[in-house]
């Protein structure tokens, strides 16, 4: 859900589209409990550090498993394979 904001309908009105509970109920009211910009940016700021761990984790794996199959004697068939497989 977006948080509060105004519309502009180009005629002139105006009309406000609730995000919380809060102005939903008391459009008037001041107090609006939607995040603010800076809670916005910290959620995503924290979203994007556990992406980029869960990432270089992966990486991580990908290359031990890329140097296991390498080290195996059929490691060059095991790869062909799995191309094969992958449509490359």
């Amino acid at each position: 859900m977006q948080p509060c904001h105004w519309y502009d309908d180009g005629h002139g009105g105006r009309y406000l589209v609730p995000g919380c509970a809060t102005r939903a109920h008391d459009p008037d009211g001041e107090t609006c409990t939607c995040p603010t910009l800076a809670d916005q940016l910290a959620k995503a700021r924290s979203e994007i550090a556990a992406l980029r761990k869960a990432k270089k984790s992966f990486d991580h794996w990908h290359t031990a498993i890329l140097v296991a199959v390498h080290a195996h004697p059929d490691g060059v068939q095991i790869m062909k394979s799995a191309a094969a497989q992958a449509g490359v």
